[in-house]
């Protein structure tokens, strides 16, 4: 099995890296979830596939898009299989404006999927996914990457003993820095799992899943706030998202912060809602936007994600300039330092 980076080019305009997962997502619509055992077609009466398609999916991959569409200029690392579909994820990328070329290409692998059933009804998404024999990336892929371009370099929780020694990498290279600005680092504990408690006290921005805090046994944002912030590293921020509650989040000096959630008119596709909030709340502080200010953002984005079908419908509002309306109407404030 071979492995080989798929090319560098220029990274000059790339400003955030994420570092995780792309598959492919092979998403079913039908008018309500399927009863077990049963059948769905086009034309059946009780229930009816609506429409298939496949989309580009993956935690990292997601949070591509979602920068690309708000023209933060992405980059995406990570590991892609030599097989029918990397034609696919590749045009796909460069469709919302990705950069690729540290993309691991391995051979003799089969490209992760995602097979999703969306109910037209109440807007849920139920995934089961499968990863045969496709390896995650490595440390060594991880040095041949260039930092000096990067503002801020963005983990999905999986990887961990990998993802651990990449992020000493990026604290050294902060350490090193003579002149320039240091990368920030963030990490999403997204999954129950109970490696991923590891990850906590590493980056400078932490993303905490509600369902990650329900493992855990914390029954409320604020809760969850209290108890991670503990953990964390010196000076960090954690951000926990909750759904239809919106989302909160809390600095080491004790200031905390809340946005409501911002629901459309209808839900029509959950998918990718958490990548959604956590790409744009990395954009807005990133832009030196307060912590405040840059959850409401990215509360504001998800709601308009979930109202949408896929990420094309979503492109709509960028190009109309509603993104730039959201992200002009916050005060900038500086409150992300990196130690």
């Amino acid at each position: 099995m071979e492995r080989r980076m798929s090319g560098v080019g220029a990274l000059s305009l790339h400003k955030i890296l994420c570092v995780g997962h792309v598959c492919v997502d092979m998403i079913n619509i039908c008018s309500s979830y399927p009863e077990e055992d049963s059948k769905i077609g086009t034309t059946t009466k009780t229930n009816r596939c609506l429409d298939q398609r496949w989309q580009r999916g993956g935690n990292a991959s997601n949070n591509c898009t979602v920068l690309g569409l708000l023209g933060a200029k992405p980059t995406f690392f990570g590991t892609i299989a030599d097989s029918p579909e990397k034609r696919f994820l590749l045009e796909d990328f460069a469709k919302f404006d990705v950069n690729t070329d540290y993309a691991v290409i391995h051979e003799g692998c089969d490209c992760p999927a995602s097979c999703i059933i969306l109910s037209a009804a109440t807007g849920s998404r139920t995934i089961v996914h499968a990863n045969k024999n496709l390896p995650e990336v490595s440390v060594e892929d991880f040095d041949k990457i260039d930092l000096s371009p990067f503002k801020w370099v963005h983990f999905e929780g999986r990887n961990v003993p990998n993802v651990t020694k990449m992020i000493d990498r990026i604290r050294q290279h902060n350490k090193n820095l003579r002149d320039g600005i240091p990368v920030t680092i963030s990490v999403e504990i997204e999954k129950a799992k109970p490696e991923l408690e590891s990850l906590i006290s590493l980056p400078d921005v932490l993303f905490v899943s509600k369902d990650y805090a329900m493992y855990k046994g914390y029954r409320s944002m604020q809760e969850t706030l209290e108890k991670v912030q503990a953990q964390a590293f010196p000076k960090a921020v954690v951000i926990c998202p909750w759904g239809e509650e919106g989302a909160s989040a809390s600095s080491s000096d004790g200031n905390l912060v809340h946005s409501p959630a911002f629901p459309p008119v209808q839900v029509i596709d959950t998918l990718g809602a958490g990548d959604t909030f956590n790409a744009a709340t990395i954009f807005s502080l990133s832009s030196g936007r307060s912590l405040k200010d840059s959850i409401t953002f990215g509360c504001r984005i998800a709601g308009l994600k979930v109202g949408v079908a896929g990420w094309e419908a979503l492109r709509k509002f960028a190009m109309d300039g509603a993104f730039s309306l959201l992200e002009n109407s916050v005060e900038k404030s500086n409150v992300i330092s990196v130690a």
